[in-house]
């Protein structure tokens, strides 16, 4: 399995290309603002290339050694798709509890909020286009990106290689595009205080 800090790197590469984005349709706040709205053959990329990372997440996450009890897994491992995911990944890590700030527009969202209950729009739009580079233009923009990036920014997060681990949460909390301030993932709930000697130091 590929370690934590491939994935980071692989993230850090996905982040760039949305900050490229971004140098050339500036965000807004109001997720109604028509900016979000643009779709463009830059995006489309984007929208493969973010997408792509989501799926090798699930895969890789799916396959850990935390999920060997749960029933029929071997045939869920070899027949994998959303609902899989969204059964046993989504759920087991709480992901739609997470809240990421995005520090362009200091905005609060959830990238997985809903995600139990029904794929979103983005990713149905992603596997349904994938091979259709022309359709997938019209359809992809920029609300989906910041989403679809969110959400993989919560799956490497929750990589299988932290757990058992304890690591510097300065260099977790924040990124290029979203902090963690408010949210409360499995990293920050046994937090080492100042006091204690640790330092920034959290306990998976």
């Amino acid at each position: 399995m590929r370690d934590y800090n491939y994935f980071k790197r692989r993230y850090e590469k996905v982040e760039n290309e949305f900050i490229d984005l971004i140098e050339y349709i500036e965000m807004n706040e109001d997720f109604d603002h028509c900016c979000y709205n643009i779709g463009s053959s830059k995006i489309m990329d984007f929208c493969l290339s973010v997408c792509t990372e989501i799926e090798t997440m699930f895969v890789l996450m799916l396959e850990c050694s935390r999920f060997d009890t749960v029933p029929d897994i071997d045939h869920k491992r070899k027949h994998q798709n959303i609902d899989v995911y969204r059964e046993i990944i989504v759920r087991e890590y709480n992901l739609t509890e997470y809240v990421l700030n995005v520090n362009f527009i200091n905005v609060d969202i959830r990238p997985f909020e809903k995600f139990d209950e029904e794929t979103p729009t983005w990713f149905k739009d992603y596997s349904n286009y994938k091979h259709y580079k022309l359709e997938l233009i019209e359809k992809w923009n920029l609300k989906y990106a910041l989403f679809a990036l969110g959400c993989l920014r919560l799956l490497i997060l929750n990589h299988p290689d932290l757990d058992n681990r304890s690591v510097d949460i300065r260099g977790i909390q924040n990124g290029k595009v979203f902090n963690l301030k408010n949210s409360q993932p499995r990293f920050v709930l046994n937090l080492y205080g100042p006091d204690s000697g640790e330092g920034m130091m959290v306990k998976l």
